[in-house]
């Protein structure tokens, strides 16, 4: 089989990263296996990668930055935190519609994250900016005063689960449903 000479390889080794977790898992990836899959030589992978965590870490960092960067770019320029939130909202749902594999693979490297990974700076400031835009929420009497986390979880996992759903089945909901299910989650944590 002839290798990859030339081109963008970075580029290369994320896109057949996610193609192998999306389709075996991470635990079942192996380096051999996106190697295979990016008509790349092992050794290659590892020039750019000392382990597999490593690679696995460096794609997943890359989507996670990818999905924060859609997100607060649909929140810029909005005016109020609601309008925010729903920017926010929409931006993730639609990530995952237009980048399936890309959201199933963050989605699934998220419910294993390794300890050595939790403490980066980078993916815990993007958490802190969505943070303060929740708490602007409560702040301003928009958003009912609860925990900060568990209002993110309230607005996140039908957010996720429709992501998921759009690439696990690649069902996508009409427009018109997208409103229904944000208004109903939006009026269980925004205040009467």
């Amino acid at each position: 089989m002839a290798r990859t000479k030339s081109g963008d390889k970075p580029k290369v080794i994320r896109a057949a990263t996610i193609g192998e977790v999306a389709e075996v898992g991470s635990t079942a990836v192996s380096v051999n296996k996106i190697a295979k899959r990016a008509n790349l030589s092992v050794g290659t992978l590892y020039r750019y990668h000392e382990t597999k965590d490593d690679l696995l870490f460096w794609v997943f960092k890359q989507v996670k930055t990818d999905i924060h960067d859609a997100m607060m770019a649909a929140a810029r320029g909005k005016d109020g935190t609601a309008a925010r939130l729903s920017a926010m909202w929409f931006a993730l749902v639609e990530y995952g519609f237009a980048a399936p594999k890309d959201f199933l693979f963050a989605e699934m490297i998220s419910a294993e994250i390794r300890e050595a990974f939790q403490g980066d700076l980078v993916l815990k400031q993007m958490e802190s900016e969505v943070l303060a835009e929740i708490q602007a929420g409560i702040d301003s009497k928009v958003l009912v005063h609860a925990p900060v986390k568990t209002l993110e979880i309230i607005l996140a996992s039908p957010a996720i689960t429709l992501a998921r759903r759009a690439s696990i089945a690649g069902v996508q909901m009409e427009k018109h449903e997208l409103d229904c299910v944000f208004d109903l989650v939006w009026r269980g944590i925004a205040q009467v």
